[in-house]
């Protein structure tokens, strides 16, 4: 079976089922990374699994193109992308002005960090992670892989080489930082 660095390799070298050979290796993956995530949130209403990983992959494919040279990455944008499906799916129930407000959740895997509640703090969070990426790539990278695609911070450890007290430090960093962009947007 191919890695996924050398699909995404082969996929940057224009072969034609390299996208498709992808997609069959990561699909179960990312299904059970979302999975745990709606199950840790307690679910959105009419926003299934199925329905935020096909939508991510249809995005990825058709209108973004596949990003990321090595697993880390695509997987850090591939987190980028369910999360910009979650904030359309928020803004479009919003705009209809149906199911009410929307449910507080928290990530207990990401150390309780609370998921915005509404489409303006969607926003907020998504104008906070786009400076923190001019700011500070790898930890907007961090942020990607943690928070959104689900990776513990063993995972991530292991998937850049380096010991957990170093992710573990990094993401406090992330985290602060977030905070203060985000209170610096609400105060």
């Amino acid at each position: 079976m191919e890695s996924v660095t050398q699909l995404l390799s082969s996929i940057r070298s224009g072969e034609p089922d390299a996208a498709a050979r992808l997609y069959a290796v990561l699909y179960p993956e990312i299904k059970r990374l979302a999975r745990s995530r709606l199950f840790e949130v307690g679910g959105i209403p009419n926003l299934g699994t199925t329905a935020l990983v096909n939508e991510g992959f249809l995005r990825i494919a058709e209108r973004e193109g596949i990003e990321g040279a090595t697993r880390e990455q695509f997987f850090a944008y591939t987190g980028k992308v369910l999360r910009s499906v979650v904030l359309d799916w928020l803004r479009a129930r919003d705009a209809e002005k149906r199911g009410g407000g929307a449910v507080h959740v928290t990530l207990s895997g990401a150390d309780d960090v609370a998921l915005p509640e509404t489409p303006d703090e969607w926003a907020a969070l998504d104008a906070a992670l786009a400076r923190l990426e001019r700011i500070d790539p790898p930890l907007y990278a961090l942020v990607e892989l943690r928070y959104f695609a689900g990776f513990r911070i063993e995972e991530i450890a292991a998937m850049r080489g380096v010991t957990t007290r170093t992710i573990d430090r990094d993401w406090a960093r992330a985290r602060a930082l977030l905070e203060e962009m985000l209170g610096s947007t609400h105060g």
